[in-house]
């Protein structure tokens, strides 16, 4: 045989040898997904090798990642960097403005984070917590403070004989002024009617019958109007109102709350209080609070929101690195990852490495045909050498 004509061939066949062993070294990594049996015996090399070893990869993995990877210290420093604080304040900044100009109402606005039954349910359940909340915080209150036993004096701040005096006033004018305009109302004239038409029928006998024959009750009665209008304008009337006013407050400010509130709703003070509070319509307050556009909520307090972001994110962040380490320990890392990994389909995993390092796989088998070719054409020029 021609000498070049063997190297040739030689080159070449150790070239192609070369080659495929690598492509099928590189394939069987990941084929065949299953181990193939003949009989009772397993077929050497199957599975490949990452079905084979996927429990210790992802295992393995699993510990690398939590170790070395995604570390409580390698987030906490990430969270703590000024350029990841910046980045947050930004975009709280951002969130801030897009509200601030926004034309939804805070029911819409609530409707684009839920939908209308669950933001029904949220509703609801606010509503529920902050009935329990005033509860007991009244409650507590109540109890912490001894506020059933307090005088009334001691509950009422600004409790001085100058504001007496001045809140006496004040009931006064609001007390006459409420008379007079009850008794120049249309009923007002109707009773004062009926008390003439009484005081005829009071008087009896034959006086008390020709005062019903001659008596006009409309004439009386405006004639009597303009005079008791008068009288309630006085200011021997208001002093004289305002003084009774200002002394059954100095009255009652001796008296303990409790004492007060069982004299006015017959029952426990607290247990007053907490039947109040509990016939609040919150419900109809946040129903109206929902109609309000989240602009017009956001508008007044924009600028303070604004200069508050910076020490709100701070402390935010803070907060977030504290519980980085507790929450590292509760996801189990290490476990999660084995568990994923365990999941992933070996198909797409494949496919993921082969996208990623093809072109080096490509490289691998090319690499097995020039060795494979250099070893041929070196083994080929010995055997000619030793002839």
């Amino acid at each position: 045989m021609n000498p070049w004509i063997y190297v040739m061939v030689s080159v070449a066949v150790a070239a192609f040898v070369g080659g495929i062993t690598n492509h099928f070294a590189i394939k069987m990594l990941f084929h065949p997904r299953k181990k193939m049996m003949i009989g009772r015996f397993r077929v050497p090399f199957t599975p490949g090798l990452i079905p084979k070893r996927r429990e210790d990869i992802a295992q393995s993995l699993g510990n690398v990642v939590a170790d070395y990877l995604v570390t409580s210290e390698g987030l906490q420093d990430m969270v703590l960097r000024p350029t990841f604080k910046q980045k947050v304040e930004d975009y709280l900044r951002a969130l801030l403005y897009k509200w601030a100009q926004s034309p939804l109402t805070l029911k819409e606005a609530a409707l684009t984070v839920w939908e209308e039954e669950k933001w029904e349910a949220i509703k609801l359940k606010l509503t529920g917590t902050t009935n329990a909340v005033l509860e007991r915080g009244m409650d507590w209150l109540w109890d912490q403070y001894g506020l059933g036993d307090k005088p009334l004096k001691e509950m009422i701040p600004g409790w001085t004989e100058e504001n007496r005096e001045r809140w006496s006033e004040i009931a006064a004018e609001a007390l006459l002024r409420t008379i007079e305009e009850e008794l120049l109302s249309a009923g007002g004239q109707r009773m004062l009617s009926k008390m003439a038409a009484g005081l005829a029928d009071q008087a009896g006998g034959f006086l008390g019958t020709m005062a019903a024959i001659f008596m006009d009750e409309d004439k009386m009665v405006r004639k009597l109007t303009p005079a008791l209008v008068r009288a309630l304008r006085g200011d021997e009337t208001r002093a004289k109102v305002a003084r009774a006013i200002k002394d059954k407050l100095e009255e009652y400010a001796e008296k303990p709350v409790n004492e007060l509130l069982q004299l006015l709703a017959d029952e426990e003070g607290k247990d007053w209080i907490l039947s109040q509070l509990r016939r609040l319509p919150l419900d109809k307050w946040i129903s109206k609070v929902e109609e309000l556009k989240v602009s017009s909520l956001l508008a007044s307090w924009e600028p303070q929101l604004e200069q508050a972001i910076p020490g709100f994110t701070d402390r935010m962040l803070k907060g977030i690195v504290r519980g980085i380490p507790v929450v590292m320990t509760a996801i189990q890392l290490p476990k999660l990852v084995h568990e994923q990994v365990q999941k992933f389909p070996i198909e797409l995993l494949e496919e993921v490495i082969l996208s990623v390092s093809g072109k080096e796989f490509r490289a691998i088998t090319w690499l097995g045909v020039v060795l494979g070719g250099m070893i041929g054409l070196v083994q080929s020029l010995f055997m000619l050498w030793w002839r």
